[in-house]
């Protein structure tokens, strides 16, 4: 059934400045089988509007503690939307419907959105308005229809602000309401809240007692002269605590609230059942309170006339925010964020002897799919990431993948943010690249790597872009900086051999890795742009290393290695004797495909990098001992001296 195939939008007039809302040239509303029907939910969800004298209902992706992964119980928007991409945000009016998605999910949303029903808003396209704008001419600007509801627990202070800010120049306003999601996906059909064991983090992995690090955080507390922080993020609290759970995907997390006070003392709120012996005897001396009860404890404690200010980040919800007097709040960068970015000692060891255990599981991996290509046994994109899931689990102090993998064969690669289901998983040949970003969770760090490989003959157009972006990954590693530096600052090493060849990516260079928490950690990052809470590169950050090129239709290519920010002793300092330098070293052990290499485009500067890697490569998997005959060939093989 094909729907609207010569309507493909609208227009709309705001401020005098017209935009052109589509879901996309030559985009027709053919209804698929991955397409739920979300009619029947979305008059559902109406009919609450309409009792609650609301324009309109924002639904967020994210969970109370504006986590990148949600349990599926909380995956509202996904469920209202039948787009099941882990980034975008939706907005329901009266009449209409529309999700906004960034450019790394177009491609999917345009397979999984409900079109019968939804308008695509293609986030950062020319000609189609922000979320703010397109809101702001839906909203009925007549009392009492002239509010916007939200579920203020699921959405920062910072988003609120910048919207309600423009909906008051319209004569209407965001409320904080109820989740009306909640009042209509139940139990059966919508799934239940997890609630698995939380275990200690033991201090041989973590190299310091969580008494300590709430003793720093306390040190920052009297800095600021505030009474208290409320830390929200969940990978936060986990390591605040040394605790860890499993109760959100590919995280080590599970649901809690916490408040640090300036005299040391802590309370902290989730379901106690879920506390282990061992945990509950960590947590002796911190006051413990029921998870639903935080936001009615936190407005009770943030009246009482001996707290005069309480800390929190900007990321913190709005219903946060709307607890707090306003009197009374401190906004600014998270002190946990800032303090467990820099790994310490025992953490960095963790994270280089896990790195060369992720690396034999990718090793073991590749001279698998290389034997099964050679044999000519079927193995699709799904089959090759479950059997590296399977290398990976037979490796010392494994836990869980740190996202989902990325396995994209051919032009499937050129989607930045593909991931394969396993009845439309391509099937990996000789004939195209294969692209694996895949990542895993271990005791003592989390991992996140992509290699670009080919089993058969790389045309030459592929090999050119493969050493191009080879190039900016190696100048990156390579890089010498000074003490003050910003990411954003280096970004331009990874793309300038691309540029010379009117190429680029459209993603960030590099982001943050938690140790054994989230792949994505803050606060600071790889990439342009700038960011109110970002700080200066810093010994003991660690960051992905991962430029790329997409051509559409084609091919992908993306090179991704972990690296941690170290001081640097230069023999000779002629700048200034007070000048501290910095550079990267190396935590990823996985070689580069050199069949995909064009020797004579390198510098040789990269070369003597790259065959230095290589070495340091083939050393550290092969003492490990836990390579047999074949995968060892491979490694040799891989890993052989560059010349040219």
């Amino acid at each position: 059934m094909l729907i609207s195939s010569t309507v493909i939008g609208f227009i709309l007039f705001i401020n005098n400045v017209r935009f052109v809302v589509c879901q996309g040239t030559n985009f027709n509303c053919a209804v698929k089988p991955t397409q739920a029907d979300t009619t029947d939910r979305l008059q559902r969800l109406r009919a609450h509007l309409k009792s609650n004298n609301l324009s309109a209902y924002v639904i967020f992706s994210e969970d109370e503690h504006q986590s990148e992964y949600v349990q599926l119980y909380d995956e509202r928007r996904a469920w209202i939307t039948g787009f099941l991409g882990s980034a975008g945000t939706a907005v329901v009016t009266l009449d209409s419907a529309a999700l906004w998605t960034d450019g790394r999910y177009w491609t999917q949303a345009e397979d999984e959105l409900d079109c019968r029903n939804w308008y695509l808003m293609r986030q950062g396209r020319e000609g189609v308005p922000s979320l703010s704008n397109w809101l702001s001419s839906q909203v009925n600007s007549t009392p009492p229809y002239n509010h916007v509801g939200v579920a203020a627990q699921f959405v920062s202070s910072d988003w609120w602000q910048a919207v309600n800010n423009i909906l008051n120049g319209k004569n209407a306003s965001l409320v904080e309401v109820r989740e009306l999601i909640d009042l209509i996906w139940s139990s059966p059909e919508r799934p239940l809240a997890v609630a698995n064991p939380i275990n200690i983090h033991e201090f041989k992995y973590t190299g310091i007692s969580w008494e300590d690090k709430v003793k720093a955080i306390a040190e920052r507390l009297k800095v600021k002269h505030a009474n208290a922080y409320v830390v929200t993020a969940l990978d936060e609290v986990a390591w605040l605590f040394s605790l860890r759970g499993s109760d959100i995907p590919y995280n080590p997390f599970f649901k809690a609230y916490a408040i640090v006070n300036a005299d040391q003392t802590t309370q902290l709120w989730l379901n106690r059942s879920q506390l282990t012996s061992a945990a509950s005897n960590q947590l002796s001396k911190v006051n413990i309170h029921p998870y639903g009860s935080f936001l009615s404890d936190l407005n009770q404690l943030a009246n009482q006339n001996d707290i005069s200010q309480i800390w929190i980040s900007s990321s913190a919800s709005q219903a946060i925010f709307n607890r707090i007097p306003k009197e009374k709040l401190l906004i600014a960068s998270s002190p946990v964020e800032l303090t467990k970015a820099l790994k310490n000692p025992i953490e960095e060891k963790g994270m280089r002897d896990c790195g060369i255990r992720d690396g034999v599981a990718r090793v073991r991996h590749l001279t698998w799919l290389e034997n099964q290509l050679n044999n000519n046994i079927i193995v699709n994109e799904t089959k090759s990431a479950e059997q590296l899931e399977l290398f990976q689990s037979e490796e010392a102090l494994f836990q869980m993948l740190s996202f989902d993998s990325i396995s994209a064969f051919g032009a499937n690669a050129a989607i930045i943010h593909y991931s394969p289901k396993a009845q439309t998983a391509a099937t990996i040949t000789k004939n195209g690249l294969y692209l694996l970003d895949a990542g895993a969770q271990y005791l003592d760090c989390t991992t996140d790597v992509t290699r670009t490989h080919v089993f058969g003959t790389a045309t030459e157009e592929q090999k050119n872009a493969y050493t191009l972006v080879l190039q900016g990954s190696i100048d990156l590693a390579d890089a010498v900086f000074p003490y003050g530096t910003y990411g954003r600052s280096l970004d331009i090493l990874t793309r300038q051999s691309l540029y010379r060849n009117s190429m680029d990516y459209n993603h960030g260079t590099g982001h943050g890795i938690g140790h054994f928490l989230s792949v994505h950690e803050g606060p600071s990052f790889i990439s342009m742009g700038y960011s109110s809470s970002d700080i200066p590169l810093t010994d003991g950050m660690v960051f992905s290393d991962e430029p790329g090129f997409y051509l559409p239709g084609n091919f992908g290519i993306r090179l991704e290695t972990d690296i941690v920010v170290k001081n640097y002793t230069l023999p000779n300092n002629y700048v200034n004797s007070a000048t501290q330098f910095l550079h990267f070293e190396i935590l990823t052990m996985v070689p580069f495909e050199r069949n995909l290499i064009i020797c004579k485009m390198l510098t040789e500067a990269q070369k003597d990098w790259l065959n230095w890697y290589h070495r340091e490569v083939k050393s550290k998997l092969e003492s490990t001992k836990r390579l047999n005959q074949d995968e060892l060939r491979y490694l040799a093989e891989k890993t052989q001296e560059i010349k040219c």
